[in-house]
Parts: C-alpha cells; structure tokens; sequence
C-alpha cells in the first residue's frame, strides 16, 4: 500500500485512481474533509445512534465527514471509504443520475459507489459487504482478512 505525506496527497490518488477506472472527470475542486465524532456522525446521518462512518452530505457542498475513528493514511479499508466517498463527490459535480427521481437516484448513486469500492479494495486483496443498499459488516469478531 502506498504512503502519502497529506490528506490531500492521498485525495488526489484516489482522485486519479477514480478518473482512470471509471468515466467521471476530476471535479472542479478538491473536497473539505472534516474528521468528527462518530455519534455526531450518526446524528446528522440518521438522528440517532447507527454504525455509518462516513457522509457526503446535500450540504455542505463537496464536504465528506469522516470518523475520527477512520485512519485512511494508514489503512486500506479505511482508504476505501474515502474513495467511496469521493466518488460521491465526483456523482454530485457532475450531475449523475440526475434524471432520476431523487430515491432512485440515491440509490444509483449508493450502487455505483459500492461496486467501485469493491473494485478498488480488491486490487488490494480485500472487499467489503454490502446489504439493503449499504456497505455492511460481520456481525463477528472472527479475524477474516479478506473483508473490510
């Protein structure tokens, strides 16, 4: 796995890994990440207590809120969310599925992102689940090294 000095660094690669493997163009500027309290996450997600990670939330515009507990420098599952994430970002620049209703087009968007997720992290011998729409995960503690 690759080392990169910044956040910005590493934004950028994923930007480009996204560019190449996929038909988006980079968007018009790079994203603000904000790294917050997970509670505080599933509170804007979900306005209660839920397992979610990581939001590209309506608004603010190009903005990802990460967990505090994510560590994307250092950790390919968590270098997957962002990519994920990112490519959200890229969907909202450019006007994806932007014909359809907002429902299906939420979930365009959620299906496009996970397929892309997954292609990305098997490059690195690794693939995340994904049930009801959403990236999932063993409700386990068994040490499976193949899933995020």
């Amino acid at each position: 796995m690759e080392k990169f000095d910044t956040l910005n660094e590493l934004i950028v690669a994923l930007l480009l890994w996204i560019t190449t493997h996929t038909e988006y163009k980079n968007p018009k500027s790079l994203p603000k990440i904000q790294f917050i309290e997970q509670n505080q996450l599933a509170e804007i997600a979900c306005g209660r207590d839920c397992e979610i990670l990581a939001l590209t939330p309506e608004n603010p515009k190009n903005t990802i809120y990460l967990s505090k507990d994510l560590n994307p420098m250092d950790d390919i599952c968590h270098r997957g969310i962002l990519l994920h994430e990112l490519i959200h970002i890229v969907q909202d620049d450019q006007d994806i599925f932007i014909s359809y209703d907002r429902k299906t087009r939420k979930h365009l968007k959620e299906m496009d992102a996970l397929v892309n997720h997954n292609i990305y992290l098997s490059q690195f011998g690794k693939k995340i689940l994904y049930s009801n729409g959403f990236a999932a995960k063993f409700k386990t503690e068994s040490k499976n090294n193949l899933y995020c």
